[in-house]
């Protein structure tokens, strides 16, 4: 398989000039040509325990070689995953919810196809046959995508690289999205000036360098956070959400490490480890990020695969 692909330039030349963002001159890798569905941006990206009207949504749009004229559908998948460790496990197989098609579209920026891709915490309990009281905080849905061209080619992230899959890149398209089911909690909790300080290093020393002060904000929706941390060159946005007594990375995030010149924007990503860092939700002086490093594979060209790292932040 040849190494192409095809360049929308023209659509974004006003987007960036650093070698992160050259991501829009390369959207799949070994592949004969790509397509990505780009979060544009949530609207909402969590479920409130015990409340059935709680929505998720997010603004998606598709982009092809042919300016969206090779959309042809969009199968949406969901799955349960119980995360509570007593009891019976109520999770699922992903399950077909919907299949969309260029009519569930409306023609968004630069002539492309765009969709809110919106959906309650209640119609995800149908769809999986479960009820309210069969959940907790801490359980999560999954989204899942599967990108259907007219010329038979099909995406999802299992075939896309970790330059259209990064969740704080230019694509944003990781063609799949957790649900978590959270308790809110205030918007001043976890956010100011904290010290980083580095606690288990990743495969190449501090996952985040240096340690020193960085800021803590609100992100996209009540549980969400986001953390500025300034790189040589950069400053790195890294997500998580404060999910009852524990923090959870949120997946496929962009490091400012990669182990190619070959390609600028491909940089190694993280997710969650597989036991997340507990906390008190009733004090926030003091919290941990328990993450993987080269997450589901993302190495970019690095041969190294999940490998954990943690980092501790203290209040100022």
């Amino acid at each position: 398989m040849k190494k192409i692909t095809f360049i929308i330039l023209s659509l974004f030349v006003c987007i960036s000039c650093n070698d992160e963002d050259k991501a829009i001159e390369t959207v799949l890798e070994e592949v004969d040509r790509g397509a990505v569905l780009r979060t544009l941006q949530f609207n909402n990206g969590e479920f409130e325990a015990n409340n059935p009207a709680s929505t998720f949504s997010v603004d998606l749009q598709e982009q092809d070689i042919e300016d969206g004229g090779l959309l042809s559908t969009v199968d949406v998948y969901v799955s349960f995953i119980d995360n509570t460790p007593s009891g019976n496990s109520v999770s699922t197989q992903r399950i077909l919810l919907e299949t969309l098609t260029p009519e569930n579209f409306t023609v968004g920026d630069f002539a492309l196809p765009a969709i809110t891709l919106e959906y309650s915490f209640a119609e995800l309990l149908d769809a999986t046959g479960l009820t309210i009281d069969q959940t907790a905080c801490k359980d999560q849905f999954r989204i899942d995508m599967d990108l259907n061209l007219s010329d038979g080619l099909t995406f999802n992230v299992t075939n896309s690289s970790g330059t259209v899959v990064n969740a704080n890149g230019f694509f944003k398209s990781p063609f799949t999205y957790l649900i978590n089911i959270v308790e809110p909690i205030p918007l001043d909790d976890f956010t100011g000036v904290y010290q980083l300080m580095n606690i288990q290093d990743g495969f190449f020393g501090p996952t985040f360098g240096e340690e020193g002060l960085v800021t803590v904000r609100n992100g996209h929706s009540n549980n969400f956070r986001i953390i500025d941390i300034d790189v040589p060159g950069a400053t790195l946005e890294i997500e998580f959400s404060v999910v009852c007594d524990v923090t959870v990375v949120t997946r496929y995030q962009r490091l400012s490490l990669g182990c190619t010149q070959e390609d600028l924007s491909d940089r190694i990503l993280i997710g969650p480890d597989t036991v997340p860092a507990t906390i008190d939700t009733n004090d926030d002086s003091v919290f941990e990020l328990h993450f993987l490093e080269a997450f589901e594979g993302f190495d970019a060209r690095c041969n190294f695969s999940n490998v954990p790292s943690k980092v501790r932040f203290s209040k100022q």
